[in-house]
């Protein structure tokens, strides 16, 4: 799989848990929400890292690096 390609199903997995987490929620199954939502938050940046073609660790934390990348790159604040 090419990088683009790995990014978009890193999003499309990321749409998926959402829509578990929103369901775990409504049935007020609140843990399993609360699991699904960091999933979604992981596979999101995971898949925002792919794209740019960025590596991260292997595991369940990539905080390490957008600090650096802030700090080499300067990436600018998120606006929402």
């Amino acid at each position: 799989m090419r990088t683009d390609e790995l990014a978009l199903d890193y999003i499309e997995r990321a749409e998926l848990t959402l829509e578990e987490a929103r369901n775990a929620f409504e049935k007020e199954v609140y843990s399993l929400a609360i699991r699904r939502a960091q999933e979604t938050c992981e596979l999101s940046l995971k898949g925002a890292l792919r794209y740019l073609a960025i590596e991260y660790p292997r595991d369940h934390d990539v905080s390490d690096v957008l600090i650096r990348l802030k700090e080499i790159r300067q990436i600018p604040e998120w606006k929402y």
